[in-house]
């Protein structure tokens, strides 16, 4: 028999393993088509808003299991529909609806994993393992089809991929996906009470920062690497699979850190991580070591020690309005960090501009981690009414 983490797990890797397959091969498709780095950057934007309304319905009518359930049949359908596109506009178009839904996984499962324990370091570097795994074994089976098969097999991938979550999901028992804290009554506070608590905002400003300079070229890399330094999608594929292997390795380490030496040495590490790296990278040209540098896991520092601190800074009852806002922020910058590479590749012709302006932005979120983030719990984990 599989146990009820053992099934959530196998929904995250198979909810997350899509989405892989999005982020690492249909750039290189809309290149392809002849689609300009600005329309690309949309797939990315426009799903950007949604994960705080996503956190607000999680905690309102607290049903994760049917939440996840819709998202991952989106998810399905959205692939099912990929191979009779023929245009970028409906590539882009399409994606986006799937982002719509998706935009609910870290709410959903983040919160899943604060929720069924108090060490949120390792709950939250548990769940962001899964999904990596996931993210992973997609990209690596993607990568084979896309070299020797073209795109067809590719996006029938990620439908199975989706149909199988779905059916993970469907034998998962409700009580799963909800929290006993429900049980309990307690306060909860307004997504705008939340933000004017100094350490969250701040937290999410920053968060946004260092995700929109790396978002801003790493959307890019897998054009980078075929287009610009002729590499194969094959290594595209093999490049994913090695940073999110990585990934959930380092998200298993990284967890157990934050609960011990403290989210902030470990968020700052994450900054510099970042600032070390597009140097190298601009300087760098051979193919096989720029590869290398991308599936350095540096991502997991900056998500971990962020999501940890989030669910430092809020209660039980508020843990989804929470994360959703930090995903948001996350993703916001996520989203507009391409829609600024992409116009800036597209202006002067080349991907080597976008790897400076995002060594500039990074290099600001450095001192400006130093100064926004307080490395303390602040809520109980409940808040019982009187």
């Amino acid at each position: 028999m599989v146990g009820p983490r053992a099934r959530v797990n196998l929904s995250t890797a198979l909810a997350y393993a899509p989405y892989g397959l999005i982020w690492t091969f249909l750039p290189i498709h809309l290149r392809s088509l002849n689609a300009s780095f600005l329309l690309i950057s949309l797939i990315y934007f426009v799903p950007s808003l949604l994960p705080p309304v996503w956190g607000v319905l999680l905690d309102r009518i607290r049903k994760g299991k049917e939440i996840i359930l819709v998202s991952t049949l989106a998810q399905a359908v959205g692939f099912t529909c990929l191979p009779f596109l023929s245009t970028p506009v409906q590539y882009v178009s399409v994606v986006v609806v799937m982002g719509f839904f998706s935009a609910s996984f870290v709410p959903v499962y983040a919160s899943l994993a604060t929720w069924a324990s108090q060490r949120y370091g390792r709950a939250i570097g548990g769940f962001w393992a899964f999904a990596s795994l996931g993210f992973g074994i997609a990209t690596i089976t993607g990568g084979l089809l896309y070299e020797l098969y073209g795109t067809t097999p590719l996006f029938e991938l990620g439908a199975f991929f989706g149909y199988a979550g779905v059916m993970a999901v469907l034998f998962t028992s409700k009580e799963t996906f909800y929290s006993p804290a429900f049980n309990v009554l307690m306060d909860s506070q307004g997504i705008g009470r939340l933000l004017r608590n100094r350490r969250i905002a701040g937290l999410c400003l920053l968060s946004a920062l260092v995700i929109f300079a790396t978002s801003a070229f790493n959307v890019f890399f897998t054009v980078y690497l075929v287009d610009v330094l002729r590499g194969s999608k094959l290594m595209a594929g093999l490049a994913a699979t090695g940073t999110t292997s990585l990934g959930a390795l380092a998200y298993r380490l990284v967890g157990p850190l934050n609960d011990n030496l403290g989210r902030k040495p470990v968020f700052l590490a994450g900054a510099l991580g970042y600032v070390a790296y597009f140097i190298a990278i601009y300087f760098i040209k051979n193919i096989f070591v720029v590869a290398l540098l991308w599936i350095i896991p540096i991502y997991p520092l900056i998500q971990s020690s962020a999501a940890a601190l989030v669910s430092d800074y809020t209660s039980t009852g508020d843990r989804g309005k929470g994360l959703g806002l930090l995903e948001a922020a996350i993703s916001i910058g996520g989203g507009i960090g391409p829609l600024v590479g992409g116009l800036i590749a597209d202006v002067s012709g080349t991907l080597d501009s976008v790897v400076i302006f995002s060594l500039a932005v990074a290099l600001v979120s450095v001192p400006l981690s130093r100064i926004l983030i307080r490395d303390r719990p602040v809520v109980p984990p409940f808040q019982t009414r009187t």
